[in-house]
Parts: structure tokens; sequence; C-alpha cells
């Protein structure tokens, strides 16, 4: 993303977000996720939790990654709703 996108994106993830939670069961599917994630990492022995870590920080990325498309997505869905969608009559040439 440029710089511009990347700010808009950062606000986005920073300030409004999160009152997107609620209605669509984030914190719902954290805590079930949490709850597995604990119960799985009490039975590994140290060495699988460190393959663990780095597979939770794989999926970290990738989760960031598919909200930075979907943010992009949204926003060009949103210019292309911004656009004429019949033939426009063709505006005469300035006399000047």
């Amino acid at each position: 993303m440029d710089k511009l996108m990347q700010s808009l994106f950062n606000y986005i993830t920073d300030c409004t977000l999160e009152k997107y939670y609620e209605p669509t069961g984030v914190w719902r599917y954290w805590a079930e996720r949490d709850a597995i994630g604990r119960a799985l990492w009490e039975q590994l022995p140290p060495e699988q939790k460190q393959e663990l870590e780095a597979l939770q920080r794989a999926y970290d990325r990738a989760q960031m990654a598919e909200l930075e498309a979907m943010f992009l997505a949204s926003f060009d869905q949103i210019i292309a709703m911004h656009l004429p969608h019949c033939p426009q009559p063709a505006v005469p040439a300035s006399p000047l």
C-alpha cells in the first residue's frame, strides 16, 4: 500500500474497527480460539510450544494481510460505486 492507503488502514484498525467487533461476534470467536489454544498449549512439550508460537505468528500475519486485502477491495468497491453505470452523453468541446 502507498502511504495514504496505509494511513487510512492504520486509522481504521486503530480507531474504528473495534466498534464492529460486537455485531460480528469477534469477541466470542476470539474467546473460543483462546480457550482451545490454552488447552493445546498445556499439553505440549517445550519444543512444540515454540512451533505453536511460530504457527500463531504466521496466522496473525496472514490475518493482517487478509484485513489489508479486504480494506483495499472495499476501497475499490467504493470507487466503483461512484462511477457511472450507463453511457454518459458526450460533452461538447469548449469553443474557446
